[in-house]
């Protein structure tokens, strides 16, 4: 209990909410008193709530002054701070040095944000235009955010080329766009519409692409408020599974006798996370029993006939904005070509997710989540290992009903067998998620979800 509760604090810290909520708030989400956290939080950790929220705005502040041209100020609230004398003192009590030695010692290295040209002034993001769409009607025309562009902080090995593919080979139509090179999306945040685009930063050093296991993740941001920065920045760690210890992954999955060559061939292999809960739970019900072009194609209709436009500012092929789950819940799913009992599913999940039965918050117990799927009529146990997966981004999730994942394990030399490969699977924790990533790249043409 001590030990999920601080785990679903620290991902709660990590996504805002103490600066949403306060600590009384996150509390009180956590099902805990204050006291109670603040207890936990220090003997497990050694710091308390306020002190993690304090540094990971730090962090946050850190990475824009030495990856961005925005003026202090902008740096000092983008990073969530409540006014820039908070920022200056939070910024030299974590890193012994001022915001300005920061940015003065990014400029001394000769590195280049790629936000804008250090002579021009950035546009303040504060609010950039009107609300892009109505609720009722198309798009409306609204001048396009500044791009502001972050090199990810992303423990070596790591092949963003193969992450890349990964969230291509499945961007959802409409929403997302890959080419190879660069993978884009957009997002609805608190503040408005906002896009982001993954580019692959190759180590030089080991070839280019063909070896791109020490690579950085480059991440273009536009968003329409300029506080929605650091959830920006948060769904594209998600999607680059930017947690992940690989040097852990390799100790642990690489000594197994037949995991082992995958793993070692491939230490920078990741398991990407959807963009949230409620599209990993749409795209596990849609791809239920199906290929993965066919339960695509699925998402292209919904995402069509349910989404909401996207702003005009958008880039080019992205449409609409991510499905809301009380869209989804209020539209009349009989468009999509699929059986009646899973339009149904998918109804009483949205609904489930619209009324907050099924919360896909931070603080969230995974464990709560997975029983709350659970009891919604037609959601089986492989949606929700799926969703456990790439929607709740747990690291030891193991989808052991997937075929392309029981096929990967054949092919392997492992016994494919679901008992027998759950009591293998047993030595892979807690890195089973990634060892998924691996049966998954092992398992040949087919149905990976």
């Amino acid at each position: 209990m001590g030990d999920d509760l601080v785990n679903r604090a620290m991902r709660a810290i990590s996504a805002g909410e103490i600066d949403r909520l306060g600590v009384d708030g996150l509390a009180d989400g956590l099902s805990v008193s204050p006291r109670h956290l603040t207890r936990m939080l220090h003997a497990r950790v050694g710091a308390t709530p306020l002190s993690l929220a304090r540094a990971r705005r730090a962090h946050a502040a850190r990475q824009l002054l030495e990856h961005s041209n925005l003026s202090m100020t902008e740096v000092a609230f983008a990073a969530g701070f409540g006014s820039v004398r908070q920022f200056n003192d939070t910024v030299r009590e974590v890193y012994d040095r001022t915001p300005s030695n920061l940015r003065q010692a990014r400029m001394a290295k000769g590195v280049a944000s790629g936000a804008s040209s250090p002579g021009k002034r950035h546009r303040s993001l504060a609010k950039v235009g009107d609300s892009p769409h109505r609720s009722d009607g198309p798009a409306v025309h609204a001048s396009a955010p500044v791009p502001t562009t972050l090199r990810l902080a992303i423990r070596p090995p790591f092949d963003a080329a193969e992450v890349i593919r990964f969230l291509t080979s499945r961007a959802l139509p409409g929403v997302e766009h890959g080419d190879g090179s660069t993978f884009t999306r957009l997002l609805s945040l608190s503040g408005g519409p906002a896009t982001i685009t993954l580019r692959p930063e190759f180590d030089d050093r080991r070839g280019g692409e063909s070896a791109s296991v020490d690579d950085g993740m480059n991440v273009e941001l536009r968003v329409t408020d300029l506080t929605d920065l650091s959830a920006a920045v948060s769904v594209a760690e998600r999607l680059c599974d930017a947690t992940c210890d690989p040097a852990g992954v390799v100790e642990l999955l690489g000594a197994d006798p037949h995991l082992g060559p995958s793993v070692h061939a491939h230490p920078g292999r990741r398991m990407p996370a959807c963009a949230d809960g409620f599209e990993a739970l749409v795209r596990a019900v849609l791809g239920q029993q199906v290929t993965l072009g066919r339960g695509l194609r699925l998402a292209g209709q919904l995402v069509s006939a349910v989404a909401r436009p996207a702003p005009d500012w958008a880039p080019s092929g992205l449409t609409h904005l991510p499905l809301s789950a009380a869209d989804v819940a209020a539209a009349d799913l009989s468009m999509l070509g699929m059986p009646g009992a899973r339009r149904r599913a998918l109804t009483a999940a949205a609904e489930a997710v619209a009324s907050g039965v099924v919360s896909f918050d931070a603080h969230a117990s995974r464990q709560a989540v997975r029983q709350a799927l659970l009891a919604v009529p037609g959601i089986g146990p492989w949606t929700v290992d799926y969703v456990a997966l790439r929607g709740l981004a747990d690291p030891d999730a193991f989808p052991i009903g997937d075929v392309a994942l029981q096929r990967g394990a054949a092919n392997l030399g492992i016994d494919r067998a679901p008992l027998a490969l759950l009591t293998r699977a047993e030595a892979w924790r807690p890195w089973r998620a990634i060892s998924t990533a691996h049966l998954w790249a092992n398992a040949g043409n087919g149905v990976q979800p």
